[in-house]
């Protein structure tokens, strides 16, 4: 069901991002960006299209009502925890500043945040996370994978194994006509 097609019906939308490994950073900036632009590919009509201002409700405000925070995040008003970030408009995703919605969905990557605040509290300060110790997590990380790294490379002999019956299921699931086309640019050849 397309963005429009679920906001029309009241259904409410967040968008997050669990881990690195689910798109290569832990970045909602990429998020907003690529919420954005996937939607904007379902159809010609760009009225129906996702604005930034949505984007960004579906950030805050959708992800407090997907965690049932609704009544206490989400957004800046008394009453709610302080969860903020402070962005620089100063910065080249900001200039020149014409539409800050829409910047901060397309053009900015965070490196224009200079403070962040959880529930009051400051955690980033726009130099270093105050409230770890990022270099020793990493550190930890490090020898995590060191120790497991034999465990990682017999399961990629293992992967490696059943590759071919996974690229044949592959190969059969996506010649089976479905009646829609679901690779985008891909003109079905039969």
């Amino acid at each position: 069901m397309s963005f429009r097609k679920q906001r029309d019906r009241g259904i409410n939308i967040c968008r997050g991002t669990d881990e690195a490994i689910a798109d290569d950073a832990i970045n909602m900036w990429s998020v907003a960006k690529m919420a954005g632009l996937i939607h904007n590919i379902g159809g010609p009509d760009y009225t129906r299209w996702p604005a930034a201002s949505e984007i960004l409700e579906c950030l805050f405000q959708g992800g407090a009502r997907a965690i049932r925070r609704g009544e206490s995040l989400g957004s800046v008003e008394p009453g709610k925890l302080a969860d903020l970030a402070l962005v620089n408009l100063d910065s080249a995703a900001f200039m020149p500043l014409n539409d800050v919605q829409r910047q901060m969905v397309y053009c900015e990557n965070g490196s224009s945040v200079r403070l962040t605040i959880a529930a009051g509290r400051v955690v980033y300060n726009g130099e270093r996370l105050t409230t770890i110790d990022q270099a020793a997590i990493r550190a930890e990380a490090r020898a995590i994978f060191r120790e497991r790294q034999s465990a990682w490379a017999a399961g990629r002999l293992e992967a490696d194994r059943w590759l071919p019956y996974y690229q044949q299921m592959v190969s059969k699931a996506s010649a089976r006509d479905i009646y829609m086309n679901r690779w985008l640019g891909y003109a079905s050849e039969r």
